[in-house]
C-alpha cells in the first residue's frame, strides 16, 4: 500500500508518488508564518498535521526532504515592529524564536531547510527581472504586476473564476490602473532592473514561496501545503507563476487543512481572535495537545473547546501510564520503519487508517481504547505498538527516523 492525500488540485484522494525517478522520494514544502505575532493554536494545528503526514511518509518507507519559511518581508512586522520601538529584524527574530520554542515543546520535526525570505531577495529579483524579460509583467501604480492570463490564469485549486470568488461590489474596488483585474502584484514599489538596494522596493508575498522552492527543488515540488486560506489568492497564484517560468504545475499535491474556531470563526492574528500556542502549554501537556488537533479530520474545522482539550489529557495520562509501566518512554525514541515487521495487528490497522487520507480521528480513536485498556502495550509485539503509534502521532518525544538521522548517528 502507499498513502493517499485528498489533492486540492484534483479534488480526490491520490496516491502520493514524487516526480523524480524514485517515486517514493518526495519533496515538501509548507508555509512557514509571518513572524509579527505569537502563533496560535490555529498555526499549531497545520504545523503538527504536516508533521504527522511526514511521520506517516517515513514510516511507509519514503524519504521526505522538507522546506519551509519565516515571511519576514512584510508590512505588518514593520508596522509592529515601530510600535514595539524596535527594528523589523529584532521583532522576526522574537516572534521566529517563539515559533522554534512552540514546535520544539509540540515534537514537530524540524524541516530540512528553514528558509528567511529577507536572505532569498536575490532570486526573487532575478525571477521579477526574467518575467520583464519575457513580458509576463508590467509597472503600474509605482507597482510590479503579473499578467495572470499569460500564466493559464486563476482557477486551477478552486476550480472556479475570480468573478465567482469575490462578489461584484469587491470585484469594482479593483485598481484600474492594473491591465486587469486578476493581475497582482510581485513587485512593491520601484524595481531597478540592475540591482536590488535598499533604496528600490521588495518582492510581493505572492513571489516569495515560488522563489524559494524554485532555489531548493527547482520544478519538482511534490507537496505544497498550508492551511485552507492560502489556497486562494497565495497558492493559485503559485500554480499561475509556476505554469510561466516552470511551463509545470507548480506542486503534484496541494494539501490544504481546515481551521481551529472559536464561536464558528477562523482563528486570526489579524482578527485579534487567537489563543496563544504558549498559552495553552502552560496549562497542558504538548501530547494533550497533539492528540486533540489530530482528533479530528484534517478537512474538518474543529471548534475548540477546554473540555475537549481535559478529555485528551485524561488519555494522554493513561497513555503516559502504559508507557511508564513498560519503561518504554526512557527508552530510545528514534523509531525506524522495520520495527513495524515486530508489532501487532493494532499498529497495521492504525498504519492503514494513516495511509487512508491521514485519518487521525479513527487513529487516535484506536489509540484511546488501548490506552484504557489494561495489559496493553506489553511483550515484544505491544512494545513495538507504542513506540511506532508515539513516532506517528509525535508524542513523548518519539519521532521517525530518517534515512539522514541513521548516516547521522
Amino acid at each position: 500500500m502507499t498513502v493517499r492525500i485528498y489533492n486540492t488540485l484534483t479534488q480526490k484522494e491520490d496516491e502520493v508518488r514524487g516526480r523524480g525517478l524514485n517515486p517514493r522520494n518526495i519533496n515538501m514544502y509548507v508555509c512557514g508564518p509571518t513572524v509579527y505575532d505569537s502563533p496560535h493554536i490555529g498555526h499549531a494545528r497545520s504545523y503538527i498535521f504536516f508533521d504527522t503526514l511526514k511521520r506517516t511518509l517515513i514510516l511507509d518507507g519514503y524519504s521526505v526532504r522538507h522546506l519551509q519559511n519565516f515571511s519576514d518581508v512584510d508590512e505588518k512586522i514593520d508596522n509592529r515592529a515601530r510600535k514595539e520601538g524596535i527594528s523589523s529584524v529584532q521583532l522576526s527574530k522574537k516572534y521566529a524564536d517563539e515559533f522554534m520554542r512552540d514546535m520544539g515543546v509540540l515534537n514537530v520535526i524540524q524541516p530540512d531547510h528553514y528558509v528567511w525570505a529577507s536572505d532569498e531577495l536575490d532570486i526573487m529579483h532575478g525571477i521579477t527581472r526574467r518575467f520583464f524579460d519575457r513580458d509576463l509583467v508590467y509597472e503600474a501604480g509605482g507597482n510590479v504586476y503579473f499578467r495572470t492570463e499569460r500564466g493559464g490564469g486563476f482557477g486551477s485549486l478552486l476550480h472556479s473564476s475570480l468573478d465567482d470568488l469575490i462578489c461584484g461590489n469587491e470585484a469594482d474596488t479593483f485598481p484600474f490602473s492594473k491591465e486587469n483585474k486578476e493581475d497582482f502584484t510581485i513587485w512593491l514599489g520601484r524595481f531597478d532592473a540592475l540591482k536590488r538596494d535598499a533604496s528600490g522596493g521588495r518582492p510581493s508575498w505572492n513571489l516569495e514561496c515560488f522563489s524559494m522552492v524554485h532555489k531548493f527543488f527547482g520544478c519538482e515540488l511534490d507537496i505544497q501545503g498550508g492551511g485552507n486560506d492560502l489556497i486562494f489568492p497565495h497558492h493559485e497564484v503559485g500554480s499561475v507563476l509556476s505554469n510561466a517560468y516552470c511551463r509545470v504545475e507548480f506542486a503534484t499535491y496541494y494539501v490544504h487543512n481546515a481551521f481551529v474556531t472559536l464561536q464558528q470563526d477562523k482563528m486570526s492574528k489579524s482578527a485579534n481572535n487567537f489563543i496563544a500556542t504558549r498559552t495553552l502549554l502552560s496549562e497542558f501537556s504538548p501530547e494533550s495537545l497533539r492528540l486533540y488537533m489530530l482528533s479530528s479530520h484534517f478537512r474538518k474545522n474543529i471548534e475548540f473547546s477546554y473540555d475537549s482539550l481535559r478529555e485528551w489529557e485524561a488519555v494522554t495520562s493513561m497513555l503516559r501510564k502504559r508507557g511508564t509501566e513498560g519503561d518504554l518512554i526512557l527508552s530510545g525514541r528514534k523509531v525506524r520503519p522495520e520495527e513495524a515487521a515486530g508489532a501487532t495487528p493494532l499498529w497495521h490497522d492504525f498504519m492503514d487508517a494513516l495511509r487512508g487520507n491521514l485519518d487521525t480521528g479513527r487513529a487516535t480513536d484506536m489509540l484511546k481504547v488501548a490506552a484504557g485498556r489494561n495489559g496493553a502495550f506489553t511483550g515484544t509485539e505491544g512494545r513495538a505498538d507504542f513506540r511506532l503509534i508515539c513516532a506517528a502521532l509525535g508524542l513523548f518525544g518519539f519521532r521517525a527516523e530518517t534515512d539522514a538521522d541513521s548516516r547521522a548517528s
